[in-house]
């Protein structure tokens, strides 16, 4: 089973996250630390590519991430 809902993309520290509603965290059965699956739909829009590829640092031009502090890994 899936669920198919539309998320906001929210600023997490240093990264971007989307909150799963509890409702379909506890209809599926999810916990804390469980692994999911998370699928992405491509995008026809270029212009829209290009900066979702410059927010996720996918960019090989960039330098590569590095860690804020050495006690989060």
């Amino acid at each position: 089973m899936s669920e198919v809902f539309e998320a906001k993309l929210r600023k997490i520290g240093n990264s971007l996250g989307v909150i799963i509603p509890s409702e379909i965290i506890e209809g599926m059965g999810f916990h804390q630390g469980d692994i999911i699956h998370v699928a992405i739909p491509s995008s026809d829009n270029e212009q829209r590519n290009e900066i979702l590829m410059d927010l996720v640092g996918i960019d090989q031009k960039k330098p590569a991430f590095k860690r804020e502090k050495r006690d989060r890994f």
